[in-house]
């Protein structure tokens, strides 16, 4: 009866840190989220932003003398801003990579502690 009651309690000791780290996980998972629909939103900023940059440029090219001197500034904004896209794109590749990573532990976790509260139902 002793051995009995000592493995449920190592049962149950297994069943809360799974479940602790199922927590922790989906945590990490919602922070992930936030992350990638931040960075997606940064990237459709930048990209409006070019696209009005570019549409500066079509009307400095068509402008008077200070045009060129307009239209370089406007192209390094725009080379600058693509950069930033760029980057943008990937943090985003990676923070998606991460995402997966944290869906694929999470999903590991949450089978772990079912199949550790399936063998306590058992008992």
């Amino acid at each position: 009866m002793e051995a009995f009651k000592k493995k449920l309690e190592n049962i149950r000791a297994e069943a809360d840190a799974a479940q602790a780290r199922a927590e922790t996980a989906e945590r990490e998972l919602a922070t992930v989220k936030a992350d990638i629909n931040s960075k997606d939103q940064d990237a459709i900023s930048f990209n409006n932003r070019i696209q009005l940059l570019e549409s500066q440029l079509e009307k400095a090219e068509t402008g008077g003398s200070d045009s060129k001197t307009k239209l370089r500034e406007l192209e390094l904004k725009a080379e600058e801003l693509e950069r930033r896209v760029r980057t943008l794109e990937n943090e985003k590749e990676s923070l998606e990579t991460k995402l997966e990573e944290m869906t694929e532990k999470h999903s590991k976790v949450k089978g772990e502690l079912e199949e550790t509260l399936r063998a306590m139902d058992d008992m």
